[in-house]
């Protein structure tokens, strides 16, 4: 079987990193995969040229670049792919354009409840009727497919997330040591691509609302095009010693090794694989009352979920820096929910069902 995954963009952040892994298990299993973008290269890609997995890019100077919908065509031609399955809202309409002119099997995915830009969900529900399938990783993402897309139940396919397993935890003490946090501090992590949809500065203003002892201090992980903006936020704040930015970590072992806590304030979500990272790693998590972190909470819970801004998630994380034994409940309650999760082998044996499915 011959599979295109194709995504937006392959540059460092979740869903381009999702489908990184997801090529790498589908290249394990036997399938020949060739992963796409539809802007030009970046480090995902050359991260997966360097695995021996073929990448292709689309060179879109735009989102609405239409020179690219002729370049992918003549990528699919030279492909030849029984499947072809795309992630977010601009590779996936152009999938299932150029898919539905070639009369090639489109399966798309969707990757969060959007909520900022309605003209995605436009797009969405424009096309969505070219789908051969839909996968999501929750039944919260289902519900909103099929609700604003207006696709079909029977054409929604609910697969695990391919959570990568947590590598092995650092000794707390060096990994504070490595990261420049005082032992005794108690440490607050987020990690991501910087966008404005995670809210960041709630994040940054929760802990600069935090003057307890041992202090507080938040480590942020990631990139982005706000990276700018953020560093003059916090040169700006009361907390500039406190609240450092690493950059990009391909592994967040170091960072869980050394956190007390997260906080994840991000204004919309599908099933974000930051968090199940940081489930599985035994790390408690404060985030949105929203509805994806509301399902993966679930009614024990395993997540703290605030509703409101900076104040509330202070009160939040002062609750969780006071009471150990309720972080150390919660951390035990995630780590058993996403060890429990199956095992991406499982979950690419069920995309590939769904290719043989729709391929047929």
């Amino acid at each position: 079987m011959r599979v295109v995954l194709l995504v937006t963009d392959f540059e460092r952040g979740g869903t381009p990193l999702r489908l990184a892994r997801l090529a790498r298990g589908l290249a394990a299993r036997g399938v020949e995969v060739s992963a796409g973008s539809l802007a030009p290269r970046g480090p995902v890609s050359a991260d997966l040229e360097r695995d021996g997995i073929a990448t292709f890019a689309c060179d879109a100077r735009g989102r609405y670049d239409a020179v690219a919908l002729v370049r992918l065509a003549r990528h699919l031609r030279r492909l030849r792919p029984d499947v072809v399955h795309a992630t977010l809202t601009h590779a996936n309409v152009a999938a299932r354009v150029v898919g539905d002119w070639l009369r090639v099997a489109v399966v798309t995915s969707t990757a969060t409840i959007e909520v900022e830009r309605r003209s995605h969900l436009l797009l969405e529900r424009l096309t969505a009727h070219l789908d051969a399938g839909h996968i999501v990783n929750s039944r919260a993402l289902a519900q909103h497919v099929a609700e604003s897309f207006l696709l079909a139940r029977e054409k929604i396919h609910i697969v695990p997330p391919l959570l990568a397993p947590p590598g092995r935890r650092i000794e707390r003490g060096a990994a504070r040591r490595r990261l420049g946090v005082p032992a005794e501090a108690f440490a607050v992590v987020w990690a991501g691509r910087f966008d404005p949809v995670k809210r960041l500065e709630v994040a940054i203003a929760a802990v600069e609302r935090l003057a307890g002892d041992p202090r507080t201090w938040l480590l942020i992980a990631g990139d982005g095009a706000q990276r700018g903006a953020l560093e003059r936020r916090i040169r700006a704040g009361p907390a500039a010693e406190r609240v450092r930015l690493l950059g990009w970590l391909d592994d967040l072992t170091l960072l869980w090794s050394a956190a007390d806590a997260m906080v994840f304030p991000s204004r919309t979500e599908g099933m974000p694989n930051v968090v199940l990272q940081a489930m599985a790693a035994g790390v408690p998590v404060v985030g949105s009352d929203i509805p994806a972190l509301q399902e993966l909470a679930g009614d024990a819970p395993r997540l703290v979920l605030v509703a409101g801004g900076a104040e509330a998630f202070a009160d939040a994380l002062e609750r969780l820096r006071r009471d150990r034994a309720w972080r150390c409940e919660l951390a035990r309650r995630g780590t058993a929910w996403a060890h429990a999760l199956p095992s991406p082998a499982d979950a690419v044996e069920a995309l590939v069902r769904i290719y043989r499915q729709v391929a047929g």
